[in-house]
Formats: C-alpha cells, sequence, structure tokens
C-alpha cells in the first residue's frame, strides 16, 4: 500500500511524452482528457499518502518531478503547435531554468538548504496550468469567448511567472548573502 501514490505518481511522469504527442498531432480533445486525467492522478496519489501510508522519501521527490514534466512538455509542445507565444514558452522556461541553477548555486555556497516554494511561485504555476488547459479547450471549440479568456490566461501568465522569477531572484540572493554572512571569518550578525 505504502508505494500505490508512487506508482500513480510514475504513471503520470510517463504520461508526459503521451499529452506532448497529443498536443503536437492537434489531439487537443485526447490531450485535454488525459491532462484532467493527469490532474486527478495528482490529487489521487496525495490523498493515498495521506490516508492509506505516510509519504515516502520517493514520493516526496517524484510527486513535484511529474508534475514539472507534464507542465514543461505540455508548454513545450504547444509553442511549436502554435497554440502558445514561443516567447511566454521562453519565459516559463527561462524562469524554471533560473530556479534550478539558483538553487544549485545556493546548495554549493551554503550546503543543503531547504528551497521552499515562494506563494507568487504558486500562483504563476496555476497560472500557467489555467493557460494549457484554455489553450486546450481553445482548440477543440474555437469560440471567440474562449479565445479572449485564454488570453487572458496567457497574460496572467506571463505576468505572474515574470514576477514569480523576479521573487526567486531575490530570494537567492538573500539566501546567499546568508551564507556569505555565515561564512566570513570574525562577522557578527548585527
Amino acid at each position: 500500500m505504502t508505494q500505490i501514490p508512487n506508482l500513480i505518481s510514475l504513471l503520470r511522469l510517463l504520461s508526459a511524452p503521451v499529452l506532448g504527442w497529443l498536443v503536437i498531432e492537434h489531439r487537443f480533445g485526447m490531450a485535454l482528457i488525459a491532462t484532467l486525467l493527469a490532474g486527478a492522478t495528482d490529487w489521487l496519489d496525495g490523498w493515498a499518502a495521506r490516508h492509506w501510508s505516510h509519504p515516502t522519501r520517493l514520493g516526496l521527490y517524484l510527486d513535484p518531478l511529474a508534475d514539472k514534466a507534464m507542465l514543461v512538455t505540455l508548454f513545450l509542445c504547444c509553442g511549436p503547435a502554435g497554440l502558445i507565444p514561443i516567447w511566454l514558452v521562453s519565459l516559463v522556461m527561462g524562469r524554471d531554468a533560473v530556479i534550478l541553477v539558483g538553487a544549485l548555486l545556493v546548495r554549493l555556497v551554503k550546503g543543503p538548504k531547504r528551497f521552499l516554494p515562494l506563494v507568487v511561485g504558486k500562483v504563476s504555476t496555476f497560472f500557467q496550468i489555467l493557460s494549457v488547459l484554455m489553450v486546450l479547450i481553445h482548440g477543440i471549440f474555437a469560440f471567440e469567448w474562449l479565445r479572449v479568456l485564454k488570453d487572458l490566461a496567457l497574460a496572467e501568465t506571463a505576468f505572474f511567472t515574470g514576477l514569480s522569477g523576479l521573487a526567486y531572484i531575490r530570494k537567492g540572493i538573500e539566501m546567499a548573502q546568508e551564507a556569505a554572512v555565515e561564512t566570513t571569518p570574525g562577522s557578527a550578525l548585527v
């Protein structure tokens, strides 16, 4: 029972290439259904981990990895498919790269340290998910009002992705400065 949540996360991770293929092939209906099912499994593995067993160390890494793999795959496939502007795909990927490189640099300077997600980062992720869903829905139903909602979601994604990227850069600098202050001989905290 303890491995069921991990198996669900693994299935979600393995579904990322299938989702990408569906988008590239313009099978937006199937891509939307698969994305919604993957979202349901995300909830299900969390529920199973809390109610049937305790979260495992593997699950603590596998679950967010599966989530990120799906979102990155969908953005990388929606861009070339003409569904999301390439500049927005670049912004989203650039933000993730900055966070990853920053976390690695802080780890090198400070050693292992918890790097908790910021609220603005969670808001950014919410709008990224909403954008993918709206893009797929608009790909199925090309109504003008859906295009407006899709464009609004893309604009909010751009705003919050940029804002969260700056917030993570600031947080990384603060963490690195803390490390520098703590490791400077003879320094005292005032």
